[in-house]
């Protein structure tokens, strides 16, 4: 290209968003050098500054669990880690069940928690009204009760990661496009931004709802495609909920902010599409919710409604691990529950990268699994079905 800025790396990241920045610290902090980060969008514009915020390490199944256990261990030290302070709180995670067929399945995934290092609990309706009021235990049948569980507000981990980035000599730039990427010998050797050819010995796909249409720019297929979710926050209250709740029949999902919000959203079936617009069918099915499970929120009113941008896959999990036709590209896609995943995603990956073996914990999440018609099959997430 003709004028351009020549500039050269190790690693190119496209995607600043939580994920992105995860790789990129662990990079640095295992000795990589020489990492770019770029970003098309604005600090936490993406799902990264949209996201519930909640934090759990029980699934119902061993891929899931085995990786956001994982995750959610590092949480409980990521303070210390960065060197910042992200705020998380492990108040407890509450997945509650409201019909006896949820509370079966449920409850037969503690063993499987325990197994990998979670204190997880089962607890009767009676229970669940003591350890939170303010439920209607009349539509409660019991819940799984993860203790390490919590929440972290979005902004503090966001800023935690790239100061801790800058700090290990990782470049940041936002408002950067990648608009071009080049490939030679089945290997990417180049990423253009804007004026700026960067050559590179490797690169990682960590751009949220978009990764779809960066791949396409090197000319690959990304399995998946943009999903809008939406949430809500009620106006401040007292302290009302001790516990970030999950309620798989309503697909709803909930907390109380430190500064009083009730915060969460359920999720309604749509077609894929890219707007952060927000529409009623969402409040309205969040709504409902609370108003079944918490008759107290009657009262409270809306304050705000938001939309925010992922990257669905076929079988609703994440795709880590290096891209089956391109022998430079790796790929952190796909992410569901993008925010609560992230330290374990970067942490798991960077070695992979560095040692050159990925990760056991990472090879359920193949990006080449629908390929080969091996999806993972998770039973503990809350999302409406795929269209």
């Amino acid at each position: 290209m003709s004028g351009a800025r020549r500039a050269s790396a190790s690693t190119v990241i496209i995607g600043g968003g939580i994920q992105g920045l995860s790789i990129a610290f662990n990079l640095a902090l295992r000795g990589e050098r020489n990492i770019r980060v770029l970003d098309a969008g604005y600090f936490q514009g993406g799902a990264s500054g949209r996201n519930g915020t909640l934090i759990r390490g029980g699934f119902g199944s061993q891929a899931w669990t085995g990786l956001f256990a994982h995750s959610n261990r590092l949480w409980a030290k990521l303070s210390a880690t960065l060197g910042e302070n992200v705020m998380f709180t492990p108040r407890g995670y509450m997945i509650v069940a409201q019909s006896e067929a949820t509370f079966e399945r449920m409850a037969g995934m503690q063993h499987l928690h325990q197994e990998n290092g979670l204190d997880s609990r089962v607890l009767t309706a009676h229970e669940v009204k003591a350890l939170e009021p303010a439920i209607n235990e009349k539509v409660v049948r019991g819940a799984v009760y993860l203790t390490e569980g919590g929440v972290a507000p979005h902004h503090a981990a966001m800023k935690g990661y790239l100061a801790a980035s800058r700090s290990l000599g990782v470049q940041v730039a936002y408002q950067r496009p990648v608009t071009a990427i080049e490939t030679t010998g089945g290997n990417i050797s180049k990423v253009i931004a804007g004026e700026e050819e960067i050559t590179c010995e490797q690169v990682v796909l960590a751009a949220g709802a978009y990764c779809g249409e960066v791949g396409a720019l090197a000319d690959i297929d990304v399995p998946g495609f943009p999903m809008r979710i939406e949430a809500m926050a009620l106006d401040p209250v007292r302290p009302i909920l001790k516990s970030a709740i999950a309620l798989p029949d309503r697909l709803c999902y909930l907390h109380q902010t430190a500064r009083g919000e009730i915060v969460g959203g359920a999720e309604v079936a749509e077609a894929p599409q890219v707007t952060l617009k927000s529409d009623l069918s969402a409040l309205a099915a969040t709504a409902r919710a609370y108003a079944e499970v918490f008759p107290c929120f009657g009262s409270l009113r809306i304050l705000r409604q938001w939309a925010g941008m992922l990257h669905a896959t076929p079988d609703w999990g994440p795709m880590i691990g290096p891209h089956p036709d391109i022998g430079n590209l790796w790929l952190s896609a796909g992410w569901s529950y993008g925010f609560a995943g992230a330290p374990a995603a970067g942490d798991l990956l960077a070695e992979s990268m560095m040692s050159g073996r990925l990760d056991e914990r990472l090879v359920p999440f193949a990006v080449d699994r629908f390929r080969r018609n091996q999806p993972v099959v998770e039973s503990a997430i809350v999302l409406a079905p795929n269209p």
